[in-house]
């Protein structure tokens, strides 16, 4: 199953609207842009995505690294600096629960007894985010996917 399906799947899974942007372009026109369309909290993820392949010692192909960055944000009730935190707080407690519903959903997928699904996974708080006044986190973890012919 594709990286991106299977993140906004779990993103979904958990009440979170998961919408992939172009990199190119600058984020926070997007971020304005989607807020105002979208149901919050929303996960921004750039559609450029690097897939690592490798063999085994066996020649055979491990599932599929991604590393994935993505911005998960809401908007605060006020402008208050106690009230940005908060909000910001409480999406890196989405996000957590969004790693493990990711987690979860990626098991299955799993070709070895040792590998794991998720790694490098962290976040970063961010309670104030451009001119919208968006709070939030960024986060960052290592996804393997599955392996479709293979």
């Amino acid at each position: 199953m594709a990286t991106i399906s299977l993140i906004q799947d779990a993103a979904t899974a958990v009440g979170i609207t998961a919408i992939l942007t172009n990199s190119d372009a600058k984020l926070q026109t997007q971020l304005n842009r989607i807020t105002d369309l979208a149901e919050l909290p929303i996960m921004l993820v750039s559609w450029d995505l690097t897939t690592r392949l490798e063999f085994d010692d066996n020649g055979f192909l491990l599932n599929p690294t991604t590393p994935v960055t993505c911005l998960l944000m809401s908007k605060p009730d006020s402008s208050e600096k106690d009230e940005r935190e908060t909000t910001a707080e409480s999406m890196g407690d989405l996000f957590t629960k969004f790693i493990v519903q990711l987690r979860s959903d990626l098991v299955q997928y799993n070709r070895s007894t040792t590998t794991k699904m998720l790694t490098n996974i962290d976040y970063q708080l961010v309670p104030k985010h451009g001119m919208g006044n968006h709070s939030g986190i960024i986060g960052k973890f290592s996804m393997k996917s599955g392996l479709d012919n293979c």
